[in-house]
């Protein structure tokens, strides 16, 4: 009888340190948290955070942009102010303030119209095929003929359509606003009307017009602005963009001469001018 009862006091003793041992191993693991096993892949809280725009992944995109382009000063001068076959119009001569004869001013302020399609290839850097178009630029100046007196006003009108291909680099974000940079390469056909020289000391009719001309020149450009992302696939970018156009001409041909004394047509050589500007761009981007 005490055999008995001493056995099963050990056994109830045995199944206490029992019960003790696998509370303590269940206390144990749930303190540890889940094991994962050597070949079980992270969970997505573990993977590192990639945006989900649309805009930014890998794809074509079209952009449509408007904006307002400031000409430099610039000079029209001879192809060639040796010609005598047909004449110059200026010819190799200065003045005496040791200018050069030629006729100086500014082209206005114009309207640019862009349209373009890209692709990003990965999320810093995209490239795009840009139609660019300058529908009228007209340059006011003044020539400086040597006996015509003063002022001596100029009048033209110019219009261009080129076109890029245009690389940007995206720089890191500031806030929700992407800066970017690009440069593009490629031509540009400029237009120009009929060239009108007004000589009122002369006369109050007086003038000299210069035929038309157009060229097609190589043409680059260097921008620098902020994407403003409007939703998934939409973003507005905002830019400046300095663009060198090449250069403009009227072309050699039959210039109409008006004097007090009447009007005649004489052969002139051609005149030429540089074209650079300056602006402010506006544009959609839409990402397909």
């Amino acid at each position: 009888m005490l055999n008995m009862t001493r056995m099963s006091s050990l056994d109830r003793n045995h199944r206490s340190s029992l019960q003790g041992c696998t509370v303590a191993m269940a206390l144990l693991l749930w303190s540890a948290g889940p094991v994962h096993s050597e070949t079980q892949p992270p969970s997505a809280a573990d993977q590192p955070l990639k945006s989900s725009r649309r805009a930014e992944q890998p794809g074509f995109y079209a952009r449509l942009g408007v904006g307002l382009d400031d000409p430099e000063q610039s000079r029209y001068r001879d192809d060639n102010c040796s010609s005598t076959n047909p004449p110059a119009l200026f010819g190799c001569v200065k003045v005496a303030d040791e200018r050069p004869l030629g006729a100086r001013g500014s082209f206005d302020s114009t309207v640019v119209v862009d349209t373009a399609i890209g692709y990003r290839f990965i999320p810093w850097l995209r490239a795009e095929a840009l139609l660019s178009w300058r529908p009228s630029m007209d340059f006011n100046g003044q020539s400086n003929f040597i006996g015509a007196g003063a002022p001596q006003p100029v009048w033209g009108s110019v219009s261009s359509l080129a076109g890029f291909g245009v690389a940007y680099v995206d720089l890191p974000p500031i806030g929700p606003v992407q800066p970017f940079l690009g440069a593009g390469l490629g031509a540009a056909h400029n237009r120009m009307g009929a060239m009108r020289y007004s000589f009122p000391a002369l006369s109050p009719n007086a003038s000299t017009t210069t035929p038309d001309g157009s060229r097609t020149n190589l043409a680059y450009l260097l921008t620098a602005g902020l994407s403003v992302p409007l939703g998934d696939r939409l973003d507005l970018d905002l830019a400046y963009r300095f663009t060198d156009l090449g250069q403009v001409q009227t072309s050699a041909g039959e210039a109409t001469v008006v004097r007090a004394r009447g009007t005649r047509q004489i052969d002139i050589g051609g005149t030429r001018a540089d074209l650079v500007t300056h602006g402010a761009m506006i544009s959609l981007r839409y990402a397909f």
